[in-house]
């Protein structure tokens, strides 16, 4: 059954059960006497796989352990580590212990690879618009144990009325709306119109462990369903599936933080008229909320999805579950093999694990078919550009990136706006756009593989890169990735121009300065949070380092004159990627009394024009003082005969 991220499903936290503590306090698991009698260590996570056995209750010498018993959490565990052992496979030699692959630049992310403990006692929320259906799935699951509450919507329901039947507890409401996570539900019910939180009907239901929405539509106010969250829709055995792995989700359990937070990186919260909000409004499950204008992650409802690190420009957001160097060493190892085997040229379908499972066909290799390489990644986020352009710097000769339509809108227009840079990177390069190509669908309407067909030669083409694959340094972040990858593909083509034309709105790009606007007031570089601008020391100048400029138009709205405008570009020259550029400098303006340099010239004079007119600044002996340095001009102005007036 799916519901939310597969990769996101947790492994029950293998500790003691409470009926268990102090019972024993051997050191191994199992000890053989001389008599062959058997000592047990219920400490151990052997015989603490399933927290709802009592293991007290019966005879401690003769007790079996439960081999091949596994709860369903464990078997999705198990499942996530095949997947990460396809994702990371041993290269050159024995695979090391895997660790956290973010690099300890602030002291926020550094504890990033810490799980989260869940605690689940078992309380359901139910919700349905067919009561009878409702009271069967309650009485079953009470049955296990589980507190259940009842939720009944419809159009046509009977007078609002809280119950009590047993443990069961029955509220019909008109409308249902349910947030939070896996061990924190919360639902807001409207009853007669009134809109009231499920605690004001019952006081111990305010907050539930887990939710069976029954409904044709969900309740969820997000748009994709958490772990703890079962929609089975109409299909029956989706349902039964459902129903027997509810009582599974009582217990401890622990949660991976699947995305580190870099908030030195971060723009949000640096303007007042223009502020990023990208990772809020993609976030489908509300974990990213803006707290005193600053970014705050609740890793708790954080389902991995990977929408955040795809729109940041500023890379403050990276994917650590898996992580960035798991997936690429990945996509290497499946190009590589099919380098390995003399096969070329080759097509590249990547898509997420659902269109991935719908396209793959029961005992057939995929990479030996029509020369297509088949690449599932768990979420269709973790293609960015940075993958897309590897995958072509890796020796794929096109790639066509398969999104699932039940993806929330604002995750298909974000990886759809990362093929559409790199088309844009291709056609500047002359390698044809043609190349990566974007589709929309689900897993019923298409297979995938047939709208790859097989590639023409390749090597026919002036502007083709080799098929050389290249090899990228580690320890890289995504915009680091993104240079070297189109470098390399400028390297293999004909193009002589340093640089790429990008569409607006992307996060690499050139400043175009005004000259005649400009008065190099510095006031950009000051705003600049990436240091990409920055004053040329004593003299009036204006410098820039493109390799570091995110296009967040801070510079833009800071500039007093208007004189800045973005260019979205990406430089492809390994030389002067990360040179710096003088944009605007003058001769610096001198004091008229002492001589010392304190501003440029085209400063002086808008100061001079905006105080036209003042009172403090009526005759000529008065503006000379704005042609001062500050020494000079306060000496001036406290020995003046005009101090009188201003003081009486």
């Amino acid at each position: 059954m799916k519901q939310g991220n597969e990769s996101a499903n947790l492994p029950r936290e293998k500790t003691p059960d409470s009926n268990t503590a102090g019972r024993c306090s051997e050191v191994t698991p199992v000890a053989r006497t001389k008599s062959d009698d058997i000592t047990i260590n219920f400490h151990s996570a052997e015989f603490n796989r399933i927290d709802d056995l009592n293991d007290c209750a019966g005879n401690y010498r003769s007790f079996q352990t439960l081999e091949g018993v596994v709860t369903a959490h464990e078997r999705h565990q198990i499942e996530l580590g095949r997947k990460r052992d396809a994702l990371d496979p041993p290269r050159n030699g024995p695979a090391c212990p895997r660790k956290s692959e973010v690099k300890n630049e602030d002291a926020e992310a550094s504890g990033v690879a810490a799980f989260l403990t869940v605690i689940s006692e078992g309380r359901t929320l139910i919700i349905d618009t067919d009561a009878e259906r409702a009271m069967a799935c309650g009485k079953t699951l009470r049955d296990h144990r589980l507190p259940c509450t009842l939720l009944v919507t419809g159009s046509k329901l009977p007078n609002a009325s809280a119950s009590r039947l047993g443990r069961i507890k029955l509220l019909h409401a008109d409308s249902v709306s349910v947030t939070g996570a896996f061990g924190g539900f919360s639902a807001t019910v409207t009853v007669g119109g009134s809109e009231k939180p499920l605690a004001e009907w019952f006081d111990d239901a305010a907050i539930f462990d887990l939710v069976l929405d029954l409904q044709p539509a969900t309740s969820f106010a997000g748009g994709r369903l958490p772990i703890g969250y079962y929609a089975p829709g109409p299909n029956p055995a989706a349902l039964d599936e459902a129903m027997a792995e509810l009582p599974e989700m009582r217990g401890q359990f622990k949660k991976p933080q699947f995305v580190a937070f870099y908030k030195s990186r971060c723009f949000h919260g640096r303007s007042h008229t223009h502020d990023c909000r990208r990772c809020l409004e993609i976030c489908p499950v509300g974990a990213i909320r803006s707290v005193d204008r600053g970014i705050f992650i609740n890793h708790y409802l954080c389902q991995g999805c990977g929408g955040c690190a795809l729109v940041c420009p500023a890379d403050a957001f990276r994917v650590v579950q898996p992580s960035q160097k798991e997936l690429l060493n990945s996509l290497q190892s499946s190009l590589e093999s099919r380098s390995a085997g003399g096969v070329s040229p080759m097509s590249l379908v990547i898509s997420d694990s659902a269109l991935a499972a719908s396209n793959r066909s029961p005992g057939t290799d995929e990479r030996d078919r029509d020369h297509r390489i088949c690449f599932e990644v768990g979420q269709i986020a973790y293609v960015r550009l940075e993958v897309l352009l590897a995958a072509l710097a890796y020796g794929a000769k096109e790639v066509l990136v398969g999104c699932d339509s039940q993806n929330p809108p604002a995750i298909r227009e974000a990886v759809e706006w990362q093929v559409q840079m790199a088309r844009a990177i291709l056609q500047g390069l002359g390698l044809g756009e043609e190349r990566i190509r974007f589709l929309v669908t689900s897993p019923e309407d298409i297979d995938l593989t047939k709208v790859v067909p097989r590639p023409v030669c390749f090597g026919e083409q002036a502007n083709d890169a080799p098929t050389v694959p290249m090899i990228f340094p580690p320890g890289r972040d995504g915009r680091a990735l993104i240079h070297l990858a189109a470098q390399y593909l400028h390297d293999q083509s004909c193009v002589q121009q340093p640089w790429l034309p990008l569409p607006t709105g992307s996060p690499f790009g050139t400043l175009a300065v005004n000259s005649d606007a400009c008065t190099l007031c510095m006031a950009c570089a000051a705003a600049c949070p990436s240091g990409a601008l920055s004053s040329g020391g004593n003299a009036p100048r204006l410098v820039f380092q493109e390799f570091q400029c995110h296009q967040c138009e801070l510079c833009r709205e800071t500039c007093p004159e208007g004189a800045i405008q973005l260019v979205p570009r990406l430089l492809v020259d390994d030389g002067v990627t990360e040179s710096q550029a003088v944009l605007r400098e003058a001769e610096p303006f001198r004091c008229i009394e002492c001589g010392v340099p304190f501003a440029s010239p085209a400063m002086i004079d808008r100061i001079k024009e905006k105080l036209a007119g003042h009172w403090m600044y009526a005759n000529e002996k008065q503006l000379r003082r704005l042609q001062m340095c500050r020494t000079c001009r306060t000496r001036d102005a406290l020995t003046s005969q005009e101090m009188g007036s201003w003081n009486p």
